[in-house]
């Protein structure tokens, strides 16, 4: 077994009690006031060995099953006494709970994309990483890590144009998406703002997401659906309902693999780098966050990162990952060596500070 996961001393870890049980209990017997309040918060620091579960967000569908065939039972040997609950959310619908129940937290830890990571920055939200802990974070190169972030990039995919191929042929550029003769047959987001950079790019200028929504305004008739999320979108293009749509490389892969008719490209003008960071809560005793970050610490293991790369097209965060010869050419993966010089990382820390201004401006030029 992996010296990084040897069994620790089980008698510090035999669960007591899960204090969110306990909180449950008394509620459900009537239990309110500041008295229950102040016992609430004393809870949230109790000892650690009253964790017996640890709750950690996800996202579903492949990356999910991957964690509970491979990083669980990893961790499960170290660790026999503690269970993993996953928790499968996005990050848009998790974020606003995990900032009301920041006096007595629930979710430990999980996988934030660069937007939620670097709104929890602001919110001051995350428990910094030890690498004691994390210790497969020295694998991760310095060109795929996040500038100034408290977390660590665990995976990453190029956000590009996905396609219907029996309706279009494979995009080229960005500028693509403005062709007339796609007029209502383009799907795209308003909380996502990628795309937008990219036609700011493709128009001459900088990576600028107020330029680019500028720049979609003569073409905003080729908008046909704003995108609800992306499930959704891939079988609206699977369907032909409409044809094109800026998407994660990853996860158009992923709908390929399940049998609907979409493709992903990479235009020329190149393309985002998307990525989800591995974040630890603040508010748990010392104990429950080391038990959160060393399981955070078996998703970057090379088993792991395998698991994700060939059943879900996520490419790897660590360097030393082979990648498969029959993967190599796949527009969808890319390597941590190509990072900084074929993609472009938008400034999580000015969107997530500008979120709100920037939809506003979305639907003053693109929405009336």
């Amino acid at each position: 077994m992996n010296s990084d996961y040897e069994e620790q001393d089980v008698r510090r870890l035999t669960p007591c009690l899960d204090r969110r049980r306990l909180l449950r209990g008394m509620l459900a017997a009537g239990a309110a006031g500041p008295s229950f309040l102040a016992f609430a918060q004393a809870l949230a620091a109790a000892p650690a060995d009253t964790a017996g579960q640890l709750t950690i967000l996800i996202q579903g569908g492949p990356v999910g099953d991957a964690l509970r065939a491979v990083a669980n039972p990893m961790f499960a040997k170290a660790y026999p006494k503690v269970s993993i609950d996953l928790n499968t959310s996005t990050n848009s619908a998790a974020f606003p709970r995990m900032i009301a129940q920041r006096k007595n937290p629930v979710i430990g830890g999980g996988m934030f994309n660069d937007l939620f990571a670097a709104r929890g920055m602001i919110s001051k939200i995350w428990a910094p990483l030890d690498p004691q802990f994390v210790t497969n974070a020295v694998h991760v190169p310095k060109a795929v890590r996040i500038p100034d972030s408290q977390g660590v990039t665990v995976q990453q995919t190029p956000f590009g144009i996905m396609y219907n191929p029996d309706r279009v042929e494979a995009p080229t550029s960005w500028t693509d998406l403005w062709n007339p003769k796609y007029r209502g047959r383009v799907s795209m987001y308003d909380s996502y703002f990628d795309a937008y950079a990219m036609a700011s790019v493709a128009s001459g200028g900088k990576p600028s997401v107020e330029d680019g929504i500028r720049a979609w305004a003569p073409h905003r008739e080729n908008i046909g659906v704003w995108s609800a999320g992306p499930t959704s979108e891939q079988d609206m293009v699977h369907r032909g309902e409409v044809w094109l749509a800026p998407h994660w490389g990853g996860w158009v892969e992923q709908a390929r693999f399940q049998g609907k008719n979409v493709r992903f490209a990479l235009p020329k003008e190149g393309a985002t780098l998307w990525s989800n960071q591995i974040q630890s809560v603040e508010g748990f005793s010392p104990l429950v966050t080391e038990l959160v970050q060393r399981y955070l610490n078996t998703w970057l293991s090379p088993e792991c990162q395998e698991a994700w790369l060939t059943q879900a097209a996520i490419s790897p965060a660590i360097g030393t990952l082979h990648i498969p010869a029959e993967l190599r050419d796949n527009p969808a993966i890319v390597r941590p060596e190509d990072v900084g010089s074929k993609l472009i990382r938008l400034d999580a820390t000015y969107i997530a500070t500008n979120f709100a201004q920037i939809q506003q401006l979305i639907q003053r030029t693109l929405k009336v």
